[in-house]
């Protein structure tokens, strides 16, 4: 067995496996496929403390990588990027279930189901529809199942080996809830990370070129969660890097220069740090023990008025017009269904219990200026108008968080650094042989 450098693992899986990107299996007959697919478990691309890598093992995570990202065609070096990336993944995974190994740890087949029905409700499918679309990308449901289960594992080694490494004095405890009664008013923030670990100075070009591709990829409009677990080496990977929310004083001084500037919504550049790179997505800011109004929940009921797409732009503004009368009549939520036909409506129904920030920007300010039982003007759609009536309002109270949430939030924040450690060392230490 021998360690190799990062150069000799470029041109190997170029010459090895760069290709196969270009040949999906669906263009194949049954029998070449299968004749291919018994060659490629024979071929190994590397060897993890006497654990064996197949081409097909590879080929299977670039496929799973290629779809979650949205990629379709490549070019040279993007293959050689999805190359690395994926053997990288297939290592650390090794590296993770040989380490829960030692512990005894058993990953069952209903968590890693259950795993699986979680991971397709963030690509907004449902597990049948993720499995139809895996086998249209050419990846067998089982090879993604083995990610979840190395995942899984990990989560056990951190829970049952790592956790109890952490300790939180109560003086800490007590000290940051001080600090949020003195920081009232100072944004916080809800940002998602997707991390990739630097164990070798030596490969730190090469994470900083993988990052640039990731931002790219997000930049484009790959969902962060599920770029986050599949290319996370983040504790935080197996809930789509959601780190919850935090203040200025919980996060690295360049983390927080980064989400400053930044927008909802908006990427971050790669931020490089000691141990890796860190890209971010701001899923919210909020100011400290303050109640935002956008987080206030309405009761909303619609009523829907059709027109015909033929009509002519006078018939738009006298429909409008109609519209907006008989909106103005309606003073409170009492059979709005009855209300509703007797004003000409096509539809009317409840869109549920929601906060403001839930809806639509256009509707923010409207739905917040609207009083109880009172209805929107006429909003315009493809086919017709739409009225909303607020039926119910809660506006949000703030409450000073209680001491076992903020030692679960400090627990976590350890943990996961504890973790990335780990996995380092494990990296370091490990007898990797490419073949």
């Amino acid at each position: 067995m021998r360690k190799m450098n990062h150069k000799f693992i470029k041109s190997s899986l170029m010459g090895l496996a760069g290709w196969f990107l270009l040949f999906p299996l669906s263009g194949s007959t049954q029998q070449s496929s299968n004749a291919q697919k018994l060659s490629d478990v024979q071929q190994i691309v590397a060897v993890v403390n006497d654990s064996p890598i197949s081409l097909y093992d590879l080929k299977q995570r670039v496929r799973l990588f290629m779809m979650s990202s949205g990629a379709r065609q490549l070019s040279g070096q993007e293959q050689q990027y999805f190359n690395q990336q994926a053997l990288q993944s297939l290592i650390d995974d090794k590296l993770k279930t040989q380490e829960a190994e030692k512990y005894k740890t058993v990953i069952s087949k209903d968590e890693q189901e259950e795993s699986f029905a979680s991971y397709a409700q963030q690509m907004r499918l449902t597990p049948k529809q993720l499995e139809e679309q895996l086998d249209k990308s050419g990846v067998r449901k089982e090879s993604m199942l083995q990610q979840v289960e190395a995942t899984l594992a990990w989560d056990q080694v951190v829970g049952g080996l790592l956790m109890p490494q952490v300790s939180i004095s109560d003086e800490e405890i007590y000290l940051i809830l001080d600090r949020m009664k003195n920081n009232k008013g100072q944004y916080e923030y809800h940002p998602l990370e997707i991390f990739l670990l630097v164990s070798d100075n030596d490969k730190r070009e090469e994470g900083r070129i993988a990052a640039h591709r990731i931002v790219e990829q997000l930049r484009n409009k790959t969902s962060f969660q599920v770029m986050a677990r599949q290319f996370s080496q983040s504790t935080t990977s197996a809930v789509g890097g959601d780190l919850g929310w935090l203040m200025k004083s919980q996060l690295s001084p360049e983390i927080v220069t980064a989400l400053e500037t930044m927008e909802t919504g908006d990427i971050s550049e790669p931020i490089e740090t000691e141990d890796g790179f860190y890209i971010l997505q701001l899923a919210g800011k909020r100011q400290v023990l303050t109640p935002n109004e956008m987080d206030a929940r309405v009761d909303l009921q619609h009523l829907f008025f059709e027109v015909s797409d033929k009509a002519q732009s006078e018939e738009l503004l006298a429909l409008e017009k109609i519209v907006a009368i008989a909106a103005a009549k309606i003073e409170n939520c009492d059979n709005l269904e009855e209300q509703g036909k007797e004003l000409g409506a096509k539809e009317t129904g409840s869109l549920g219990n929601l906060a403001i920030s839930d809806l639509p920007k256009n509707l923010h300010k409207i739905i917040l200026n609207l009083e109880i039982g009172h209805a929107t003007g006429p909003i315009k759609e493809e086919n017709g108008y739409r009225v909303f009536v607020v039926c119910d309002r809660k506006d949000p109270v703030m409450r000073l968080p209680d001491y076992d949430s903020v030692e679960g939030s400090l627990s976590q924040q350890r943990v996961g650094l504890i973790a990335r450690r780990h996995l380092r060392d494990l990296r370091r230490d490990a007898i990797i042989d490419y073949k």
